[in-house]
Parts: C-alpha cells; sequence; structure tokens
C-alpha cells in the first residue's frame, strides 16, 4: 500500500511540474534591421508594444524574391519581443528556440553562439511576434549553446 501511495504522489508531482511550463506560439519577423541610430536596451532584449515604437528601433529591409517581404505585424493583436546585440565582426549565432509560459512570467529560450572572426560585421539580431494576450508578463532568459 505504501508503494503505491508513494507512485502517485510521484505521478502528482510530474503532472504538476509538467503543467506549470506551457509553451508560447510565437512567429519570427523577416526582413527588418535594428536602425544604427536606434540605442541599444541595457539588457539587450526590448519588448514592443505599439507600431511607433517598433518603428524608432527596426526599419524594413524588403529584399527580392519570394518572401522578401517584411513579415507584417499588428500591434492590436501581437507585441514583439526582440534580442539584438551590438554590431560585431565575430561570426555570431542567435536563435530563438523556444518561448515558455512558467507561471505568471515567459522564460526566452536561444541560441548563442559566437565564432572566429570575419572580414565584416553584423548585428545580431531576432524579432519575435507574441500574441497580445502575453504583453504583461515579466520575461527571463535562456541561453544555450
Amino acid at each position: 500500500m505504501k508503494k503505491i501511495s508513494f507512485y502517485l504522489l510521484g505521478m502528482v508531482v510530474i503532472l504538476l511540474t509538467a503543467c506549470t511550463a506551457s509553451n508560447v506560439a510565437f512567429t519570427e519577423a523577416r526582413n527588418y534591421f535594428h536602425r544604427n541610430d536606434a540605442q541599444l536596451p541595457s539588457d539587450l532584449k526590448l519588448q514592443i508594444t505599439s507600431a511607433e515604437e517598433f518603428e524608432r528601433h527596426f526599419d524594413r529591409a524588403a529584399v527580392m524574391g519570394k518572401d522578401g517581404e517584411p513579415t507584417p505585424i499588428d500591434f492590436s493583436k501581437s507585441f514583439v519581443i526582440a534580442k539584438v546585440l551590438p554590431v560585431s565582426s565575430l561570426k555570431t549565432e542567435l536563435r530563438p528556440l523556444k518561448l515558455k509560459k512558467k507561471g505568471n512570467r515567459l522564460d526566452l529560450g536561444y541560441k548563442f553562439k559566437q565564432g572566429e572572426k570575419q572580414s565584416y560585421a553584423t548585428q545580431p539580431m531576432f524579432i519575435l511576434i507574441v500574441d497580445r494576450k502575453y504583453m504583461n508578463y515579466p520575461i527571463s532568459e535562456s541561453v544555450y549553446n
């Protein structure tokens, strides 16, 4: 009887742990660049809730061909989480992996890896479009190599 009770208790703990974190859907915005006249945020992470604020930080970078137009963002239904790093001549991989709701906060998981020096500089960044219902959630970060 004690073994069954411990087994059931263990299952309840596992179920409760699994229920506390859930995936949050996002769309990665394409074909934007961080404006060179915009200041980087102190924590390199932006939470943007209006088109006006977005335009102070980013501009369109349309390119030729299929999927060349910037991803449209409807700020009446969505907000933006952006991760922007300083300009660097090191090869840098910065890629969003997941966004999870953990209790009353969001955890942004992304890959960050720096490599060898390049002959040019880039500004690593990503922009995530997220449902507005999560707009007031504080955001923490988890970095993966």
